[in-house]
């Protein structure tokens, strides 16, 4: 999953920032927010992604696995 994640963020950043200018002095500001917002959007994901992780495991019971043994 992380593999398709680099490939999407790669793909993106080049097709924004990919044109050639005539003065390298003048930047695309739309390109530039289009790329940092989709790039925010990434970071917030992954973040609650990592602050989820472990509320989405089951929790055991310690009664039940001391009685299997």
């Amino acid at each position: 999953m992380s593999q398709l994640t680099e490939l999407v963020l790669l793909t993106v950043f080049l097709a924004l920032f990919s044109r050639a200018e005539a003065n390298p002095f003048v930047y695309n500001y739309e390109a530039l927010r289009i790329g940092g917002l989709v790039f925010t959007a990434l970071l917030v994901a992954g973040g609650v992604g990592v602050l989820c992780w472990g509320q989405c495991k089951p929790k055991r019971k310690d009664n039940e696995d001391a009685s299997k043994i």
